[in-house]
């Protein structure tokens, strides 16, 4: 590297030469524009440029290949700016700051983009880049996909599963879905290598002018890492890689040395952004101990470990952020992870780098949710209760006269009391003889009719209850609505999370007056269409009972009256 270092300085002063001292001219007479004193801070400063151009070059090319001519050509126009003009380094330098921060943003950031395929320059296909997390491409009519291999450096095809996960990727990159966790293969390996990993080499010394030139590349350099460090400060690439963040150069300090030192710290934050790190840290559980686990991390994405996905916790005075697991995920998710830790299988990828994972821990329980539901949440639930308790009991009930019945219509010769088909032919065997049959009929509807409140009962009142909940449930979000502008009224609309608990109560009370009523009303019909298929069955037999008895008694009044007639002729 210092071989590199003296190349690249002989290289600077080979243009200085050409640019004009070669005529004999001095650097003076060269280009007014330049003061004397930036003389001295300009040749080492263009050499470590030149130095960490050559290192972003050859980082790009072992890096996730992703709008290659566009960084290529961004690293082209520093190299001829830097040989066109290398006494005004100091100037250049913040544009090559520029170009490693865009790469350190490309490995935090999801992007979607139309282009030709690589490695196959006559088809084109969608790409999704998850940081340099995931490389993923899939065919405009979305049946083939495929997902970068760094190991393989070429495509590895994807299964059904992982192209409907790739489809709902490329839909939250383009902002037409809500992020959610994408089970999905990544290009890393654990523990793997990269190329262009930077190494940390000390600065060889370099003289340093006592003038505004050093001083003014000294305030640049103060500037970008108070940028940085504000950037940092919960970044993932803290966790497992022992980075420290930017520091800013003190008043004493060499603009050329702060400056390298820099370049250098971006070039390792850059290149971390692409790794699969292992390590052991402390890691609070759902119960809150906090416990040294074997964790992962997928360069500045996401970190998981033990089958549960981490977040970050909050970052006190500069300090690396804590990890706590994430609540809410379902077994066979966990399953997933704990079989992605060596890699080769798909994980559970957060789009959104963190924000996904925050939002699903501060994201409220069932019970909270029922909580923040208020007086009018509570009154709602327990009428709804209420009307499924009374519409089990009637429906009970009627399952078990329905038993009973089908036993009665088994032994029609044997009248039992306790269906409602035995007692009414109870009593309408109980009638006197010799009563007309309107009289009949209607001693057998007065029998039916008494039936038929107990078989009818609890209707009325699961009824009210499915049309009173949803009433309830406005109630609610009117007083939450009321509670919302009252918060506004004092507080402004500053701070949204003022707003929420009447936002909330206002929609959680119209939740469950919906969720209330809606099983009430399953139950209510279940009830009416059970006792209406017995009060037919009690009808039908009745009605057939009372036929069979005017049969029997009108035959001897037909045969008497026969007779009489023979007699008399």
């Amino acid at each position: 590297m210092a071989r590199q270092w003296v190349g690249s300085a002989c290289l600077c002063l080979t243009l200085l030469m050409t640019s004009g001292m070669a005529s004999g001219a001095s650097p003076e007479e060269t280009d007014p524009g330049v003061e004397p004193g930036a003389l001295g801070p300009a040749l080492p400063l263009a050499a470590e440029m030149a130095r960490s151009l050559e290192r972003l070059e050859a980082f790009i090319a072992g890096d996730l290949p992703f709008l290659v001519e566009q960084r290529r050509a961004r690293v082209g126009d520093l190299r001829q700016a830097l040989a066109a003009e290398p006494l005004l380094a100091h100037e250049q330098w913040e544009g090559l700051v520029a170009a490693w921060r865009q790469e350190l943003a490309y490995g935090r950031e999801i992007d979607s983009w139309r282009g030709l395929l690589v490695g196959n320059a006559s088809r084109e296909v969608d790409y999704l880049r998850l940081g340099r997390v995931g490389l993923y491409f899939l065919s405009p009519d979305g049946r083939e996909g495929g997902v970068w291999s760094r190991a393989e450096a070429g495509w590895q095809p994807l299964d059904a599963a992982a192209l409907a996960e790739l489809r709902k990727g490329l839909a939250i990159a383009r902002e037409r879905r809500a992020p959610e966790l994408l089970a999905l293969p990544v290009s890393l390996l654990p523990e793997a290598e990269e190329a262009g990993a930077p190494a940390s080499v000390p600065l060889p010394g370099t003289p340093v002018a006592e003038d505004g030139g050093d001083a003014e590349l000294l305030a640049r350099v103060d500037r970008q890492a108070g940028e940085l460090r504000d950037g940092l400060a919960e970044s993932w690439l803290r966790l497992g890689s022992g980075l420290e963040l930017p520091a800013r150069p003190s008043q004493e300090a060499s603009g050329i040395e702060a400056s390298a030192e820099l370049l250098r710290g971006l070039e390792a934050w850059t290149a971390e952004s692409g790794r699969w790190r292992r390590f052991e840290a402390p890691v609070a559980d759902l119960a809150g101990h906090i416990a040294p686990r074997e964790v992962a991390r997928l360069g500045d994405l996401m970190a998981f470990g033990g089958g549960d996905l981490l977040r970050r916790g909050t970052a006190e005075n500069g300090d690396i952020p804590r990890l706590a697991v994430v609540e809410g995920l379902s077994a066979e998710q966990r399953a997933r992870l704990a079989a992605a830790w060596s890699g080769g299988e798909a994980l559970l990828l957060d789009p959104t780098a963190g924000r996904l994972l925050d939002a699903l821990s501060a994201q409220p329980t069932l019970v909270e949710r029922f909580h923040q539901g208020g007086a009018v949440g509570y009154v709602v639930v327990t009428l709804g209760g209420l009307g499924l308790f009374a519409a089990l009991l009637q429906y009970t009930y009627l399952l078990g006269v329905t038993l009973r019945l089908r036993r009665q219509c088994r032994t029609p010769e044997r009248l039992r009391d306790d269906n409602p088909l035995g007692r009414v032919l109870a009593r309408f065997e109980a009638l006197p003889d010799g009563l007309p049959p309107e009289a009949l009929e209607a001693r057998l509807d007065e029998a039916l009719l008494a039936e038929l409140p107990r078989l009818e009962r609890g209707q009325g009142l699961v009824k009210l209850l499915a049309a009173v909940a949803p009433l309830l449930g406005l109630l609610g979000t009117v007083t939450g609505m009321i509670v919302t502008f009252q918060a506004i009224t004092v507080f402004g609309t500053g701070d949204p999370q003022l707003m929420a608990g009447g936002i909330s109560q206002a929609l959680v009370t119209t939740v469950l007056g919906l969720i209330t009523a809606v099983p009430l009303l399953f139950a209510h019909t279940a009830l009416v269409s059970r006792s209406r298929r017995l009060v037919g069955l009690l009808e039908g037999h009745a009605s057939a009972t009372l036929a069979d008895h005017l049969e029997a008694h009108s035959a001897p009044a037909k045969a008497s009256s026969r007779e009489s007639h023979a007699l008399s002729a």
